[in-house]
């Protein structure tokens, strides 16, 4: 049996149809920066406004595979509603391990849907302060966080917009958020 060039490229064109699919090919690492809304859910909304998450992830995809892993590490902040005089805020920062299912096209397209879920783990603190006496408390608990997103792909560079739910245990209850977060992938 003899090796031939042009069965081999014409094997790997589906492949490389989409300048998404030939960056898959060509690096298995990949970085992401984003930033967003934190949204309080549960019990948690009635205690604090919606806020902001500013983040960071790298992604290690296959190439040709729908499965890869993702880590993330995120800052989330909160102000406590119904505070008047008090300047008191809630933070998570954290870190997440997550699986990521990357859903196949049935033709080429530079969009990627994506569904997410994994551990984390969360530093949550707060803190106020009124005139020159401040509080502040600190723990430290795991989570899991769940949701999906698509990536968009813009050449080198890739726009990633994502939503997930994300619970953390906490001694007496749970803190629950919904981060909604636009990125750069790269």
């Amino acid at each position: 049996m003899s090796f031939r060039p042009a069965a081999l490229v014409a094997a790997l064109m589906p492949f490389l149809a989409s300048p998404a699919a030939a960056q898959k090919l060509a690096s298995p690492l990949s970085f992401t920066v984003f930033a967003g809304a934190a949204i309080p859910v549960g019990d948690a909304s009635d205690d604090l406004n919606t806020g902001f998450t500013i983040g960071t992830a790298v992604d290690l995809r296959v190439p040709v595979s729908p499965i890869g892993a993702r880590l993330e590490g995120s800052y989330s902040r909160f102000s406590i509603k119904g505070t008047p005089g008090v300047t008191a805020h809630s933070s998570d920062l954290g870190t997440n391990l997550n699986l990521v299912l990357w859903m196949p096209m049935s033709i080429p397209s530079p969009m990627t849907p994506y569904l997410t879920a994994g551990p984390t783990f969360s530093r949550m603190e707060g803190s106020a302060t009124q005139g020159n006496a401040s509080v502040s408390v600190t723990e430290n608990h795991w989570g899991f966080n769940a949701g999906g997103g698509i990536d968009l792909s813009l050449g080198t560079l890739a726009l990633r917009i994502d939503a997930r739910y994300k619970r953390i245990s906490t001694d007496e209850d749970a803190f629950q958020s919904i981060p909604v977060t636009v990125g750069i992938r790269f």
